[in-house]
């Protein structure tokens, strides 16, 4: 019998799953585009979030563990150059605190009392560090070097010493590129003033451009200026799709769904949305080098997007 074993990340993203294909499928039965939409808007956002918080935490508890296993080396070199075999020394060292790592490390020292071979406990530790490649690299030197019967601890050194220098790279090289992730808060700062300034200039002269050429559906010009989303309103399909999740999010910002400043106010959000979020992963990539560290960056940006349309919705400086 095949027994089947979900991580945390997998069970949060089947319950949140299951939650949204609820909500969207009351938002279908209950007929209301804008019903609908909010579920959709709704749905997304349950779904991404806790995803991309899990992905955060696993990216940060790695790098904790990449920062202090070069301690455990030099544990590791001091008392494997006291005469102590390494398999000895991985449990001599399970009694000091790596944080993240000590659990690690006591599961590895709870394999060697068992009597489990070093190499097989070497090689399912690398396996469980698969997401640090620095990590996978270094365990990899240890077990081939514990096979070929080199000298332990003068490659534990060597590898501590290794790891050290990339870390203090890695330090300088984030120092250094500080200024451009900040550079990425500003756009998302500038990126939302740009909106303001185009929904006060833009939608109030379309409006006014509407009613002189005799309202919506008439005039030269009415195609040009109306509300795009006019001929979804109180329909359904796969082609009012986005109207219905522009709807949704007119909807939550209390905005009338059926005025033409609804489109925008819903097109800017979602442009808004899609920039916080690749922004904050570009920022992670450019600050720590890795997409998953942009996790956070892309929360944050997220936050600061949805709370300033809540503020200038009701400060009426958009969606009106």
């Amino acid at each position: 019998m095949i027994k089947l074993e979900m991580t945390k990340e997998r069970k949060i993203l089947l319950i949140t799953s299951v939650i949204s294909v609820i909500l969207i499928m009351i938002g279908i039965i209950s007929g209301d585009s804008g019903v609908l939409g909010s579920a959709i808007f709704i749905s997304v956002f349950l779904v991404a979030a806790p995803q991309l918080i899990l992905n955060y935490i696993a990216f940060k508890e790695i790098r904790e563990m990449e920062y202090v296993f070069p301690h455990f080396l030099r544990d590791l070199v001091e008392i494997t150059r006291a005469g102590v075999p390494l398999h000895k020394g991985i449990i001599f060292t399970s009694k000091t605190n790596y944080g993240p790592l000590s659990k690690e490390i006591k599961k590895m020292a709870n394999q060697l009392t068992w009597h489990v071979n070093i190499i097989t406990v070497l090689e399912q530790f690398r396996k469980r560090m698969k997401r640090s490649k620095t990590l996978t690299k270094v365990i990899r030197v240890m077990i081939e070097t514990y096979k070929s019967g080199g000298s332990v601890d003068n490659t534990l050194n060597s590898l501590s010493t290794t790891l050290a220098t990339i870390q203090d790279t890695q330090k300088e090289r984030k120092a250094m590129l500080n200024q451009y992730v900040i550079a990425m808060y500003a756009i998302c700062f500038i990126f939302i003033g740009i909106i303001v300034a185009i929904n006060r200039l833009m939608v109030p002269i379309f409006q006014s451009m509407g009613t002189q050429t005799g309202g919506i559906g008439s005039g030269p010009l009415a195609s040009v200026v109306s509300n795009p989303c006019s001929v979804c309103i109180g329909r359904g399909g796969l082609g009012c799709g986005p109207c219905s999740i522009y709807s949704g999010i007119c909807s939550i910002f209390g905005s009338e769904t059926t005025e033409i400043a609804c489109y925008y106010l819903a097109l800017f959000f979602s442009m808004a949305v899609i920039q916080a979020i690749t922004g904050g992963l570009v920022a992670g990539q450019i600050g720590e080098g890795s997409v998953r560290a942009g996790f956070k960056h892309s929360l944050i940006m997220l936050t600061v997007v949805i709370g300033a349309f809540f503020i200038l919705v009701r400060l009426k400086f958009i969606g009106v």
